[in-house]
Formats: structure tokens, sequence, C-alpha cells
């Protein structure tokens, strides 16, 4: 599998002026969402495929801990980490042991983390300026078998044209109030290195763990009258959120 390095900009501008975006509410979830991801271990499925079929079509699942360590993981199993300032190790303790890769495959690698973060970037490129400013529409809203709301914004352009225009999907918890949507799926073109584009579909989710305080009871030994309850312990499972 080979992949092309890229410039990492998406074909809409990401960064928007008041006079540009008429929908408000995007930037607040996307700020939300940069927030919790940084906060939380962010996790991203990605897929590539070109417009040319130049570029064979290629996936992988990344993790990150913020300014901690990334990790990659490819269908065929392999298990790849970086710690901050580090460099790619094929490893599978997230970089605390492995071995290190060649260049082409720490290229590659480094291809994937570019793309899992391109759409949490806060700035980007618009090179047709025929079509005018950039503009963020919603252009779906429902509720999802869960209860749960799905919104979807086009970063489209004030002068459409028939191509496809990058999509931001956000989920918010049916329990949650009005701003308490993070970003959930993206798909949308990224320039590459060489100017022309690839097609990007990647779904979001981040882990955070919870403490759980559970009380264990012992049953009293049978010489025993009595019973006991053993002290509670403490349990930090990890539950995954979208």
């Amino acid at each position: 599998m080979r992949l092309v390095l890229l410039s990492l900009a998406l074909l809409a501008a990401l960064s928007l002026s008041g006079a540009e975006q008429s929908e408000g509410r995007f930037e607040k979830f996307m700020d939300r969402s940069r927030k919790i991801f940084e906060a939380n271990h962010m996790v991203v499925d990605l897929q590539l495929s070109s417009y040319d079929n130049k570029i064979p079509p290629a996936e992988c699942h990344y993790d990150r801990y913020f300014r901690k360590v990334e990790r990659i993981r490819l269908p065929d199993g392999a298990t790849f980490a970086r710690k901050e300032g580090g460099k790619w190790l094929e490893s599978d303790d997230w970089g605390e042991s492995g071995k290190p890769v060649k260049s082409a495959r720490a290229n590659e690698l480094n291809v994937f983390a570019g793309y899992a973060v391109i759409p949490l970037k806060s700035k980007g490129e618009s090179r047709d300026k025929s079509q005018g400013a950039t503009v963020v529409r919603l252009t779906d809203q429902h509720t999802d078998e869960e209860g749960d709301e799905e919104l979807a914004f086009e970063m489209g352009r004030e002068h459409q044209t028939n191509v496809n225009y990058p999509t931001y999907t956000f989920l918010r918890n049916k329990n949650g109030g009005p701003d308490d949507a993070v970003l959930y799926k993206f798909s949308g073109p990224i320039y590459s290195q060489g100017g022309g584009k690839v097609q990007l579909d990647a779904r979001y989710g981040y882990m955070i763990a919870v403490k759980m305080n559970v009380n264990v009871v012992t049953p009293p030994p049978a010489s025993s009258p009595q019973s006991s309850v053993a002290p509670s312990v403490s349990a930090s499972p990890s539950r995954r959120q979208h």
C-alpha cells in the first residue's frame, strides 16, 4: 500500500469569519469537540480513497492521548505507536517497547496520523475564489434509534457548484444541552501534495475512565455466626462515548 504525502488542506476553509459563517452552532460544536478530544482518549476509524484511482484505498484505526502517545492499527493486525516527540515503533504496548519502523512505513503512518486530525484543524484553504465566501449550512438534523440527535453541516461556498463539499456530522446525547454536541463523522475531499484530491471518511469517538465503587459482600466463614462485609473496592473501566 502506497500513500502520498499531503499538504493537509481541506477543499473548504476551516476557519470562518463572522461574515462567512451562516451557522454559529458549527464553531461551538467544533470548539467543544477539540476540547473533549484533547482531554480524553480519542479514537478514529478512517478510510481513504482517490477520485482518479491512482492511489489504492486504505484504512486504519487511530488512537490518541493528546500530547502523550498515538497508536495506529492496520487491517492486517499490525500495530504501531509513537510517543510524544518520539519515533514510530511496531508495538503492542503503546510504545513502551517495540521495533523501530523503516522510513517508508514511518511516512505512511505520518500520513494516517495527519488525516485523522485534519477535520479538527482551525484553518484550511479555499482555492477556487470564484465560488465566493465559505458558507456553513445545516443540511440534516434527525434523531437516531437511540434517541440521540445527529446534526450534519456542509462546508460549502457562497456560489455552489456540483462538487463534493466537506460534511461534518455531530452527535448530541438525548440528555445533553443544546450545545452538547461532539464531532461524530467527517466526509469530504482533501488536497494531496500534488494538487489532486483524496476522499476522507472518518468516524470519531472518545473513551473516558469512569470510577465505580463496587460493594463486595463476602459470605461469613462456616465457623462464625456473624456476617462480614468486605471493604468497597474501586474499579476503573472505560466507557466509549461519541
